[in-house]
C-alpha cells in the first residue's frame, strides 16, 4: 500500500468503526443524560410543589449529582482498565438505571437530594470511560470528530428532551394509578437505562482486535493507524499517581470546569427561565412554543460541535479552536446579561451554547499529548471529575442567585469569564506541546543516532 493510498484506506475503516459503534454509544449517553436532567422537566410539572422545594433546593438537588460523580470518577476509570469496557460500562449503566427508577418514589426533597448523590456515584466513570474507549478504536486524526459525535449527545438530548419529557409527564399521568406523572416519567427513564445496560453486555467489545465484523486486513490497518498517529506525551510516566499530580492535567481540569458550570446552569434552569417569560415579559407561550424555545440553544450547540470539531481535526490545533469557541460563548453570555427581550435572550444563549460546545472534545484531544497509557485514563477521569465540580457549582449558584435577585445576570458574567479562561489554558497547553514536539524532532534530525 502506498503512502498516498494508506490514509484513504484508514479513513474507510474508521468510518466503518464510527458507523458501527457510535450509534449505540450515543444511545447510552442519551439515556444517561436524560436521567441526569429528568428532574429539570419534573420541576415545573409538579415535583417542586409536591416536594416543597425552593429554587435553591432544586439547584442543590441538580448539582449534588456531581459530588458523587467526582468522588468516584477516577477509581471507576481505573477499574475499567482492569475489568474491561464491556464489564465495567455494563455495571455503570445498570446501576444508575436502578437508582433512577427508585428515585421515582422519593417522599421528600431530602430523599431526592440523597438519591441524586447516589446517581452520581453510580454513573461515575461513564463519559470519560467512553472517551478512553474511543481512543482504543479511533486514530488521532479523527479523534476530535469522534469525541464531538459523542459529546454533542447532551446538546441533542437538550434539544429533543423538552417535547419528549413533557409528553412523558403528561401522557403517563394515569399509566400507574396513584403515581404522579413526573414520578412515572423518572421511573420510565430508569427502566430504559437498565435495558440499555443489559444490551451493552452483548454489543460492546473491549478492543478492535476482538471485532469480528472487521476483516483481518481492516483490523490490521486500524491498529496500525492508531499506533502510527499516537502522540508521544510530554510526561512519559504511565503511573496513575503521576497523572493525578501532573500540573498540566490539573490545568486542563480547571479549563474543563467552565463547560459543566455553563452547560448545566442552562440545562437545569432553561425550562424554568422559558416558563417564566409570561411573568417577566407578559408574553404567553404555548407548551409547544416553550419546548421549541428551550431547544434552540442546544440545536446551535450541535452545529457548533460539528463545525468546530471539523476545524480542530483539519488544522490539528485543538487548543486554538477551544479559544475561538470559548470566545464566541463568552460574547453570548455577556449579551444575555444585557438583553431585555425573550427572543434576544434565547438568541444570546444560543450563541453561548454554540461556543461552549467546542470545549470538551478539544480539551480531551490534548490529554494524550500530556500523559499516556493507564495514566491517560486516570487523567481523562480526573479532568472530567474535577471539571464536573462546575456541574455542582453552576446549578446551585444559579438557583441561589435566582432566589436572591430574580434573574441570572451574575451567572452569565461568570460563564463568560470561565469560558475565556478555558480557551486560554487549552491554547497554551497545546502550543507548549507543539513547541516541545518540534524541538524533539529538530534534535532527532540533528543527531539521528540518539535514542
Amino acid at each position: 500500500m502506498s503512502s498516498i493510498d494508506r490514509p484513504s484506506a484508514d479513513r474507510a475503516v474508521v468510518n466503518k468503526v464510527l458507523w458501527r459503534i457510535m450509534p449505540f454509544i450515543g444511545l447510552l449517553y442519551f439515556i444517561s443524560f436524560v436521567d441526569r436532567i429528568a428532574i429539570s422537566f419534573a420541576a415545573p410539572h409538579g415535583m417542586m410543589k409536591d416536594l416543597e422545594m425552593s429554587a435553591t433546593l432544586f439547584g442543590l438537588a441538580s448539582g449534588i449529582f456531581f459530588a458523587g460523580y467526582i468522588l468516584f470518577e477516577v477509581p471507576s476509570n481505573v477499574a475499567m482498565q482492569k475489568f474491561g469496557a464491556r464489564i465495567w460500562l455494563t455495571r455503570i449503566i445498570v446501576t444508575w438505571g436502578i437508582i433512577q427508577a427508585l428515585m421515582a418514589f422519593v417522599p421528600s426533597s431530602g430523599w431526592l437530594i440523597g438519591a441524586r448523590f447516589l446517581l452520581g456515584v453510580a454513573e461515575a466513570g461513564f463519559a470519560p470511560g467512553v472517551l478512553v474507549y474511543l481512543m482504543y478504536w479511533i486514530p488521532k486524526s479523527r479523534r476530535v470528530w469522534a469525541f464531538s459525535l459523542f459529546l454533542l449527545v447532551p446538546f441533542a438530548t437538550n434539544a429533543v428532551a423538552g417535547p419528549v419529557m413533557s409528553w412523558l409527564v403528561s401522557g403517563s399521568t394515569q399509566l400507574i394509578p396513584g403515581l404522579a406523572g413526573w414520578r412515572t416519567m423518572i421511573l420510565i427513564t430508569g427502566i430504559a437505562a437498565i435495558a440499555a445496560g443489559i444490551a451493552a453486555w452483548f454489543i460492546l467489545l473491549d478492543s478492535p482486535a476482538k471485532a469480528t465484523w472487521l476483516s483481518t486486513q481492516e483490523r490490521t490497518a486500524l491498529l496500525a493507524a492508531i499506533a502510527r498517529e499516537e502522540d508521544v506525551p510530554t510526561d512519559t510516566s504511565h503511573s496513575v499517581g503521576a497523572a493525578l499530580k501532573n500540573p498540566k492535567v490539573l490545568l486542563l481540569s480547571l479549563a474543563m470546569f467552565a463547560l459543566p458550570f455553563s452547560a448545566y446552569s442552562l440545562t437545569f434552569f432553561l425550562p424554568s427561565i422559558v416558563a417564566g417569560f409570561k411573568a417577566q415579559y407578559g408574553i404567553v407561550f404555548s407548551a409547544a412554543a416553550q419546548s421549541g424555545l428551550t431547544a434552540i440553544p442546544w440545536i446551535c450547540a450541535i452545529v457548533g460541535a460539528l463545525v468546530l470539531s471539523r476545524v480542530a481535526d483539519r488544522t490539528g490545533r485543538p487548543g486554538k479552536v477551544t479559544l475561538i469557541g470559548a470566545s464566541i460563548g463568552a460574547l453570548g453570555a455577556i449579551g444575555a446579561a444585557f438583553v431585555d427581550n425573550p427572543y434576544a435572550l434565547i438568541a444570546m444563549l444560543s450563541v453561548t451554547a454554540f461556543g461552549l460546545s467546542s470545549i470538551a472534545p478539544t480539551i480531551f484531544a490534548i490529554v494524550p499529548k500530556v500523559v499516556a497509557g493507564v495514566a491517560a485514563a486516570a487523567a481523562t477521569a480526573l479532568i472530567n471529575s474535577l471539571g464536573g465540580i462546575g456541574g455542582f457549582v453552576g446549578p446551585y449558584l444559579t438557583g441561589f442567585v435566582t432566589d436572591l435577585t430574580g434573574n441570572q445576570d451574575v451567572v452569565y458574567f461568570l460563564m463568560a469569564g470561565l469560558l475565556l479562561m478555558a480557551g486560554v489554558i487549552a491554547l497554551r497547553m497545546d502550543d507548549n506541546y507543539r513547541r516541545t514536539a518540534s524541538a524533539s524532532r529538530a534534535e532527532e534530525q540533528a543527531d539521528p543516532q540518539k535514542v
